[in-house]
């Protein structure tokens, strides 16, 4: 068994690739994104080819930022299978010109405010079929610097 093994048995990755996994124990964890080095354009998921300029071979793997900005989010209170309502979605701009979907670490409406910085944070947000932990990214209010 490799080390770090332990820590991860009964937890999958959302999906694979999105972020290092295992995680990193020192906060380090970032969203695994793609620029492309011909138009400019950032995009998470990674993408082999820009779907801005349709170039192909010019997508370099980039870590994201772990702050953005709360743009939109809407309160789940009837869920899919696996999923424990009620909890927050929304969208999330980062410096890198990119607009991602993420669940919220809260959802009750009156902690979220629209325009509010946000941290990246990592945890559990549904079991699978197999009664694993699915581990996602999340986002957070961000604590102040």
């Amino acid at each position: 068994m490799k080390q770090g093994d332990s820590e991860v048995k009964g937890k999958v990755p959302v999906k694979e690739g999105l972020f290092p996994w295992p995680l990193p124990h020192d906060g380090s964890a970032t969203l695994m994104g793609s620029h492309c080095e011909g138009c400019g354009q950032s995009f998470f998921p990674k993408r082999t080819l820009c779907p801005e300029c349709q170039e192909g071979g010019v997508m370099k793997e980039i870590p994201l930022s772990q702050r953005g900005t709360l743009y939109t989010y809407t309160i789940v209170r009837q869920a899919p299978a696996g999923f424990e309502p009620p909890y927050a979605t929304a969208l999330v701009d980062l410096p890198e010109g990119v607009r991602l979907f993420a669940q919220l670490t809260t959802a009750d409406p009156d902690e979220i405010k629209l325009d509010e910085p946000v941290e990246l944070t990592f945890g559990p947000i549904a079991r699978d079929m197999a009664g694993n932990e699915v581990i996602s990214y999340l986002f957070r209010p961000a604590k102040a610097r």
